[in-house]
């Protein structure tokens, strides 16, 4: 793979106690491409996922060998500042968690919490992300309203804009259309696909239809091993490993 690579994983096994969910992960995730992690369940995606922003750090008995480079930089370093990976990495969840508050302060509160106190800038910001992610047409007579009157795919795009607020430069989605209408997925994944000009995406989905829409390229997990990566094209219509051909098809799943 030729691409330009900011985000790289090198040899990362992950342990959940005794457990090995990872093995030796090796990976370069291509700077502004979709990239979608697939496999059966179980077989460590969402694991892998949030090794990516040091998520797997809130939960107990979690091992982590190997590194995850941003820049050259790793993520897993002693003095990492955790704050500041998660606000490069941001994630969007299978089922959105909406602030308790208003549409506005939604998406606010991120550049808040960074300091931002200007009322016409915040005003600004606000209608930038919203647009973003294809939810401001929709929202911008009821900003005030709470966050939670929306719909849930509305909710699921408003939770896309409060991520894109403190200007991440990767995305990380983990299945963040498994909770929606197929209508209200088609907006969020438009609107993924218009983002990646500006940022490197990497989904988790269970969902074949889906990484063929979404994918440019495309790595398949089997029992915590990377078994095959490259272009969706490649990857989806003429898999190298048998295992991955029996998963496209479905004799595994």
């Amino acid at each position: 793979m030729n691409q330009p690579s900011r985000l790289r994983i090198e040899n990362l096994n992950v342990f959940y106690g005794q457990n090995q969910v990872l093995k030796d992960i090796s990976l370069a995730l291509p700077d502004n491409r979709i990239t979608v992690i697939i496999g059966p369940s179980g077989c460590g995606k969402t694991t892998l996922l949030k090794s990516l922003n040091r998520l797997l750090d809130e939960q107990e008995g979690v091992r982590v060998e190997g590194r995850v480079l941003l820049d050259g930089q790793d993520i897993y370093q002693p003095e990492a500042d955790i704050t500041l990976i998660r606000k490069r990495m941001g994630l969007l969840s299978q089922k959105p968690q909406v602030l308790p508050m208003s549409i506005y302060d939604n998406v606010a509160f991120g550049p808040r919490l960074l300091g931002l106190r200007d009322r016409r800038v915040l005003d600004g910001l606000v209608e930038k992300y919203l647009r973003l992610a294809g939810l401001w047409d929709e929202v911008k007579n009821r900003l005030q309203e709470p966050a939670a009157r929306l719909s849930i795919g509305q909710q699921q795009r408003l939770c896309l804009a409060r991520g894109l607020a403190v200007e991440p430069e990767v995305i990380l989605g983990d299945e963040p259309t498994s909770a929606l209408d197929p209508q209200s997925s088609r907006n969020v994944e438009t609107q993924l696909l218009s983002l990646k000009e500006n940022y490197t995406i990497v989904l988790v989905t269970h969902i074949l239809r889906q990484a063929k829409r979404l994918a440019d390229y495309v790595a398949f997990l089997y029992f915590g091993e990377l078994i095959e990566f490259g272009p969706a094209s490649e990857v989806l219509v003429s898999p190298r490993d048998p295992r991955t051909r029996a998963y496209i098809t479905g004799e595994i799943s």
